[in-house]
């Protein structure tokens, strides 16, 4: 039988890494905003029959949330939003930001990819867009003088500027997409939610697809079950918006709408991808989006 150690345990202190920093800086801007959370779990069984009878169409349940949830916002445009200061930045054409895992030579590391007119993307598109982003090159995060020169302020000073910068309207649209979506279910069997990103208006966290018990004509008969978390700013939206746009989603998801390669209910846009011109409105409310 060992010997109990009687010394104190050792450690080593290290810096933080500097590519650490915006994440932090990120995380307390989040602490500021007052969020709104809907737990919600989804009959997938047609999805799930679909991509088993169509398996060449390679799609991930990623991919099939992403095109969903981007075509419940096109159907909710008043989400498309974000707060600058005073004013709504709204919108018009719905991109959402999704979270990849990117193998490094160090570790493995979180990135964004941005999905441009996610509404317009059928599931297997979307799939081979977040696969290139995981496996092909990184993308060059270009820092301008101006970013670099506020990198550079200690922590309070930076935070306060990239507040102060968020305030307007023109900075602010240049924050990336105001919906987002990250999966857990790549990682464990569980629910979860996203630490709310400050830009972000809608965060939807996806967890794994399991067997769960259902009761279907009187008898409990196992079934595919979705679990999603949303994450809404308050400040954006309210209750009863939001409460609407989890119904929208739940309807498009337990149809499978997005995978059968048509747009049916989004409204039509000529040419999605030549625009993502953001308008501004001012107010508490959201009527001017």
């Amino acid at each position: 039988m060992s010997e109990v150690p009687t010394r104190p345990a050792g450690y080593v202190v290290r810096r933080i890494p500097r590519g650490r920093q915006p994440v932090l800086d990120r995380l307390a801007g989040a602490s500021r905003r007052f969020q709104v959370h809907a737990l919600v779990e989804l009959d997938v069984t047609r999805a799930a029959e679909t991509m088993q009878a169509h398996p060449e169409s390679d799609v991930s349940w990623t991919g099939f949330v992403i095109a969903s949830v981007a075509r419940a916002v096109s159907l909710h445009p008043e989400l498309n939003a974000r707060r600058a200061g005073g004013r709504l930045v709204c919108f018009d054409r719905v991109d959402i930001g999704a979270t990849v895992e990117r193998g490094t030579p160090d570790r493995p590391a979180l990135d964004v990819v941005v999905v441009p007119a996610a509404d317009r993307l059928t599931c297997t598109q979307v799939t081979a867009l977040l696969h290139r982003a995981k496996v092909g090159p990184p993308p060059a995060h270009e820092v301008t003088r101006p970013m670099a020169a506020v990198l550079r302020l200690p922590s309070p000073l930076r935070r306060a500027a990239i507040r102060a910068a968020g305030a307007r309207p023109g900075v602010s649209a240049q924050f990336g997409p105001a919906i987002g979506v990250t999966s857990l279910g790549m990682f464990a069997h569980t629910w979860g939610w996203a630490i709310p990103v400050a830009p972000l208006t809608v965060i939807v966290t996806v967890g794994s697809v399991t067997e769960r018990p259902a009761v279907e004509s009187g008898a409990v008969v196992a079934r595919p079950r979705l679990p999603l978390t949303l994450t809404f700013d308050h400040a954006v939206v309210d209750g009863a918006p939001a409460a609407r746009f989890v119904e929208t989603l739940r309807d498009l998801v337990e149809t499978a709408a997005a995978l059968d390669g048509t747009n049916e209910g989004v409204p039509e846009d000529p040419d999605p991808m030549s625009r993502n011109t953001p308008t501004t409105t001012t107010g508490p409310g959201l009527s001017g989006c």
